[in-house]
């Protein structure tokens, strides 16, 4: 490889070093035969954390953390901890439908949109007992049919996008629990989410990833994809949660289930504000 310095020189590589060689008059010295390359390039390549990227796409820190650590997101890995290229994230986060917070502002769960906590979203949505089915079909058609919704919804739209959602892979996360959502959020004219929370009549089997038969499920209906990833962050969170998980199981009073998660959501975004 040739790199042009001055029209009477190049520069070649060789194990590691750039070799100056000689094509028009002239004389070299000594420091001019032999250029070092261990230098890094000079750039204006800008670097930020992990809290700068969950902060820049308006995400949980905690959803950062995992896309890095499964390689959804550019990144590198040093001895500090995951840093990532400002420019890269910018183009990966628009490909994907994000709004980039351009200006400076706080870590997504520092101080908590308006409307945007779980437990709004499941006042919003309501909790249900009881409900009736004998296979994933017929379960989430009974939802569907329950819940509340603007008139003009297709219903069976909306079933449909469920249903392929679990042909693509089941939404049940284990120990009992399902998440059925769209594939991307469905046109319902929603400014905040909705989370109706239903607990079955009877065991089903939802081809869960450890095979248990789920008992509760938790539909997720969100305006973005950003909003999506949050409520679904601070669920995952509740349910990393022993009492939570208990309170779920003995299927609790919807009073009890929203103090509860207000409890949780609380120490997560204590979490995330000291990057725990």
């Amino acid at each position: 490889m040739i790199f042009r310095l001055k029209s009477n020189f190049s520069v070649f590589k060789s194990s590691g070093k750039s070799v100056v060689k000689k094509t028009g008059p002239g004389l070299l010295n000594r420091h001019d035969i032999f250029v070092k390359l261990n230098q890094p390039p000079m750039k204006n390549t800008k670097y930020i954390t992990t809290k700068e990227v969950a902060r820049l796409m308006g995400v949980p820190l905690v959803t950062v953390s995992r896309w890095a650590h499964q390689g959804k997101i550019p990144c590198k890995l040093n001895h500090h901890g995951y840093i990532f290229n400002r420019s890269k994230i910018i183009s990966w986060a628009k490909s994907h439908q994000f709004h980039i917070q351009e200006t400076e502002g706080t870590i997504a769960g520092e101080r908590k949109q308006a409307g945007v906590g779980l437990r709004e979203a499941i006042e919003r949505g309501g909790v249900f007992y009881d409900l009736e089915g004998n296979d994933i079909y017929s379960v989430l058609e009974n939802a569907v049919n329950l819940i509340e919704l603007p008139v003009d919804t297709d219903k069976e739209r909306l079933l449909n996008e469920l249903i392929n959602r679990e042909e693509i892979a089941s939404t049940g996360i284990g120990n009992g629990v399902a998440i059925p959502h769209p594939r991307r959020p469905f046109n319902l004219s929603l400014q905040v989410p909705v989370m109706p929370v239903f607990f079955l009549k009877k065991n089903i089997d939802f081809n869960s990833v450890d095979g248990k038969p789920v008992f509760v499920i938790f539909l997720i209906f969100s305006p973005t994809t950003k909003i999506h990833l949050e409520i679904l962050a601070r669920l995952s969170f509740c349910l990393r949660d022993k009492k939570f998980m208990s309170l779920i199981r003995g299927q609790v009073e919807q009073d009890s289930l929203l103090k509860t998660i207000s409890h949780i959501e609380s120490e997560l975004e204590n979490t995330e504000k000291h990057g725990i």
